[in-house]
This record gives structure tokens, sequence and C-alpha cells, in this order.
């Protein structure tokens, strides 16, 4: 309960920051209140669908996670013989896997399915609420370790200034289930990237700003240029600021569901006196490019030490990321918002910087960083412990397939469901089922040699013994506890290897009737 506790609290600390004290803060661009986040996606069922607004865009996040994580069809791996198929794992999508196409009045989100099909993402496709500025609409995909790619999808606005009441005008058709062949999505024009490969017109680069943003860019600079060659008089040169003698790098930091917050003091004296000789208090400047995943935080002059700059621990809406100074007992404290795409917790805010990395005091804080958070999920794996106690494997596969559902980086119950099914399934496609839950055990986290044990034993009962032998070969030099129960595993495992190379081989005169 203390993370949901928490993330209220944080809810509650995010409200008051955007609603009754907007008008003592400097460096608040956005109008007081102008956000909210939601969860898009068929109505009942667990999405990972994300949105955001605010008074000038509309931003989605979807979780697109390898389809073997998934229910339904995709699970049937012995029915799929397509090429093209849906079961690329975290390493193989790329871009022209999605087609996202966008017009002032609708927007299609697909991804690519079988060999001539592109499937609709549900609540994702037909007219909007409102219109769009399709020139200024742009989407990225940015890869979360072994984990799941996000897609992120930023619209625009046409008429901003106010909040929609929802993205699609008629949300019912939006959720059915549709699909569309590859010769109608093949009209969006394709353009190449820096890297010399092809991709949709409508996709930016994670790391670059969209192609309007550079060209408004481009054009300040040469009207910047202009005034500078018409201004004659030399300007009085002023005095260079430095971030260090001004704020205090101990930061304090605040995380919910919804969004981070970094908080950090600053001398008084320093603060007025930098706002007089600049006349102005708008000096930090704020860089996050279009994926959300780098920040660049610093002060104006002295961009060559910043405050912050590096990998984020997760992705951020770079167009309600923002910075702001309050007073608290007479001293100013700058804090930076950046609201989340994605409610799972950071293990880091910025990588590299110690003091805002999370680290694993108690197993609560342990189990977070296992990507397992959510409250229902964590009761969910607890009642699927006991019943593989218990030796009732198929109502432990049950809570544990519910827990996924909510947390679906939990390597630990990804291992324990793969445990559980490898107790009573015996058909040979339910048992490469099973070996892909190992496996995705090890894209999250490489290095859990449990994992690779259960890899080792799937690939034994699928006969495929050479495998199965270096699997546990390599759990075994994962594991820094040097278990005896290894080198037995090995030995068992060589032995069933000769007996089913030496077995009485069928033949057709004598066995087959």
């Amino acid at each position: 309960r203390r993370w949901r506790s928490r993330c209220a609290r944080a809810r509650d600390v995010d409200a008051d920051r955007l609603g009754t004290e907007a008008g003592s803060r400097q460096g608040f661009e956005n109008p007081a209140g102008m956000e909210t986040h939601h969860i898009l996606g068929p109505p009942k069922e667990f999405s990972h669908c994300y949105g955001y607004q605010t008074a000038d865009s509309y931003c989605i996040a979807i979780q697109l996670r390898p389809p073997y994580e998934g229910g339904g069809g995709c699970r049937k791996i012995h029915q799929i013989t397509s090429d093209w198929d849906s079961r690329k794992g975290v390493e193989d999508l790329t871009p022209n896997d999605m087609m996202i196409k966008f017009t002032e009045r609708s927007i299609e989100v697909c991804k690519r399915g079988g060999s001539s099909s592109w499937h609709m993402i549900r609540g994702l496709h037909g007219p909007t609420y409102q219109q769009m500025n399709r020139e200024k609409s742009y989407w990225t995909m940015t890869k979360h370790g072994g984990r799941y790619w996000l897609i992120s999808i930023e619209i625009v606005k046409k008429t901003p200034g106010k909040l929609w009441s929802r993205l699609m005008r008629d949300e019912r058709e939006a959720n059915r289930p549709n699909m569309k062949w590859d010769k109608d999505m093949q009209r969006t024009p394709m353009i190449m990237d820096k890297d010399g490969k092809f991709v949709p017109s409508t996709y930016c680069h994670p790391h670059q700003k969209p192609k309007y943003e550079t060209q408004e860019a481009d054009l300040d600079e040469v009207f910047i240029e202009e005034l500078e060659m018409l201004e004659d008089e030399p300007q009085e040169t002023k005095k260079k600021w430095l971030m260090k003698d001004l704020v205090d790098l101990r930061f304090g930091m605040e995380e919910s569901t919804l969004s981070m917050l970094v908080s950090m003091n600053m001398d008084p004296e320093k603060w007025r006196e930098i706002q007089r000789d600049l006349g102005t208090s708008d000096v930090f400047g704020l860089d996050i490019p279009f994926g959300g995943n780098h920040i660049k935080f610093y002060l104006k002059g002295d961009e060559d030490s910043p405050i912050l700059a590096g990998r984020l621990g997760g992705c951020v809406w770079r167009k309600g990321s923002r910075w702001h100074v309050e007073m608290r007992e007479g001293r100013p404290m700058l804090e930076l918002y950046m609201p989340k795409q994605t409610p799972e917790p950071w293990s880091y805010v910025v990588e590299g910087y110690h003091s805002l990395s999370r680290t694993a005091y108690d197993p609560y804080q342990q189990m977070i960083l296992d990507g397992l958070w959510d409250d229902e999920a964590i009761e969910e794996k607890a009642k699927g412990d006991e019943y593989f106690r218990n030796s009732e494997y198929r109502s432990a596969v049950k809570c544990y397939d519910r827990t996924l559902e909510r947390n679906p980086d939990s390597y630990i119950t990804l291992t324990n469901r793969a445990a559980a099914r490898l107790a009573f399934e015996t058909e040979k496609f339910k048992v490469e089922e099973i070996l892909e839950d190992a496996q995705r055990a090890l894209e999250i986290n490489p290095q859990w040699y449990k994992a690779k044990f259960r890899e080792g034993i799937i690939l034994c009962k699928l006969h495929r013994y050479d495998e199965a032998v270096w699997a546990l070969e390599e759990g075994q030099r994962m594991d820094r506890s040097n278990n005896v129960s290894w080198e037995e595993e090995i030995a068992t495992l060589k032995e069933e290897r000769i007996k089913w190379h030496n077995r009485k081989k069928l033949t057709y005169l004598n066995d087959v009737e």
C-alpha cells in the first residue's frame, strides 16, 4: 500500500502545484491546471496505452512488448508460418513495423501483423474529437532495455487553448478490432533518415527534434544575426554566472505514477542578484529531445556545466516538462517537473547521478527494481507463490497470468510461471511457449541465473540437449553461490542425452504397420 499512498500524495502535490500557487512562480509557461493523464484502450481491459494532454498538444504512449508475452493467437506459435509474422522480439522491431497516419480529422495507429496485414491498435483509429495540425504531428519509438519499445505519439492541436474531453469522436467504433491490408498502408510516404534507411514520413528520430521545430530554430538564428549586424553600438559585457555558485546540487526527488519531480535549493542572494543583472527570471534552459529519454537542464550562459544531463530512467513528455522557482521559508527552491509517459517506477532519474537513484534498502524497494510495483499484481504473485508451494500449479499459473497483465516486466514472475507450467504441460508446442517465458525473463534481466536454469530444463524436454547443456553451464557461471546442484543437473542431462541418442529408432519395415 505504500506505493499507492505515495502516488496519491504526489498527485495531490502535483495538483497543488498546477492549481493554487501558479501566480507566485517563475519559469512556469503552461496555464494552471491545463494538463490531464488518462489510460486509452478498450474499456474493462487492462491497457498499456497512456494519454497525456496539455492546452496545445495531445500525447499518446504505447508499450509495444514482444508478442509472446501477450495472450491470444500470438502465443499459438505452431500455427504461424509466415516470414513477416507477429512474433518479432525486442531486438527485431523497426519503425517500419509501425504505421501511424495523421489527417486533420483522424488518426490511424497500426502494427504489422501477418505477411500482408496491419492490425489496428484498439482505441486509436478513426475520427478524432477535434482537428489536429497534421504538419506538426509526429511519432517516435524508444527501446527500454530488453523489456519493450515505447511508441510516443505527439499530436499538436489545430486550435490550442482548451482540453479535449476525449481523443476519439466515436470511442465505441475506435475500440472495435480491425485490420487493413498492406496495399492500403503503402500509400503513406517514406523518407530516408540520417542512417540511409527508409522510415515513415511521420516518424521523428528520438534524439532529434521535429522538422518544424528545427526550421523555426534556423529562422530565429537568422533573425538574431541580422539584429546583431544592425546594432553597431558596442554592448556592455555582462557578468558571467556559474551554475555552481547558484544551485546546491543536493537533489530531492518525489515520484508518482504520473510524474517525476526533482528539487534543489538555491542561494537567495545570488538568485536576487542574477535576476537584477539579467532583468529576467527566465535564466534556466531545459532541452528534452522528441523521444523524451534524455535531458539537459542548465543555467543559461553556463551550458558547459549542466545541472542535470544524460539519459533518463524512463521517458517523459517534453510538452509538459518545465521548471519553476518557489519560495519556501524565505529560500528559493528550484523544481523540475517532468510528466512520465508510463507509470512504472524508475530505478534512477538521470544516469550517473547516485543521489537520484533508487536503492534496494528493503524488500519493497527490491520488488520495485524487479519490475513488480502494482499493489494488485503483488497480491496476485503472493497468491501464486502460495499455490506453487502447495503444488497447485494450474492455480498458480492463473495468478501469475494476472500479475503479468499488470506488471509485464516482472522477470521473477515469468520464471515462476515457467516452472509452474512445466509441472503439468507435456505437449511440444506448449513446452515451446514455456521456453518463451524463460527467454523473456532473460531479455529483461540477462544475469537472472534461475531463468537460465529453467531454460536448460525446458530445452532438455524438447530434446535439444546441446543447447540445454550450454544453458546450464552459462547459468552456473552466473550463480555466484557455487551450488552443487548445477553439476548434478548437468550430469543428469548428459545421461539423458546418451539415452536419447541410443534409443531404438522406428524403422519402416519392422515398427510401422
